[in-house]
């Protein structure tokens, strides 16, 4: 079977290459197992980014528009009072 050196050189190269080869495959696998893991967490984060959006943004936005309404009355109001205890 081994006749010479170099047929033992190039079975230890091609057992060598060959498990070089699995070592790669099972990086790769786990690779792609981190990758999607990644993507879950980047979906979950982008749902939570979405809900805090809608829960503290969202009413806050609301509420300066409701205050600067509130503010504009507040001032028609204080004007009409101005303009009574003017004509007394």
């Amino acid at each position: 079977m081994f006749e010479t050196s170099r047929d033992i050189l190039n079975l230890s190269l091609a057992i060598g290459f060959g498990m070089i080869a699995v070592f790669l495959s099972i990086t790769l696998f786990y690779a792609i197992f981190v990758l999607r893991d990644l993507s879950e967490v980047s979906r979950a984060m982008k749902k939570v980014a979405n809900q805090a959006n809608n829960m503290i943004v969202q009413p806050a936005k609301f509420l300066t528009f409701l205050f600067s309404k509130a503010k504009v009355i507040t001032e028609i109001v204080e004007n009409n009072l101005a303009k009574k205890s003017r004509k007394k």
